[in-house]
């Protein structure tokens, strides 16, 4: 249940990450989280097609890394992409 909230944050802030960017499209992703955290390539997919936003595809290629890090956290590693032309 406590993933929900993690899952929902974590496409807020690569949401708002790619916008202060310009990035339209994510090649790579790349986040950790802690080692019992039930978010994976998989779930955020999911939540990104849930939400019907095209800014992952089966373009992108994402790496969640599973660490012993604060519980309930996730952080952001890397994020790169193809920039909106101007």
């Amino acid at each position: 249940m406590h993933d929900t909230f993690l899952n929902q944050n974590l496409y807020d802030a690569i949401v708002n990450l790619c916008k202060e960017s310009a990035i339209e499209k994510i090649t790579k992703l790349a986040i950790t989280v802690h080692t019992h955290s039930h978010i994976s390539e998989g779930s955020i997919r999911e939540y990104f097609a849930d939400r019907k936003n095209k800014l992952m595809g089966t373009w992108t290629n994402i790496v969640v890394d599973k660490k012993e890090i604060e519980p309930l956290t996730a952080t952001i590693e890397q994020i790169d992409g193809e920039k909106k032309n101007e």
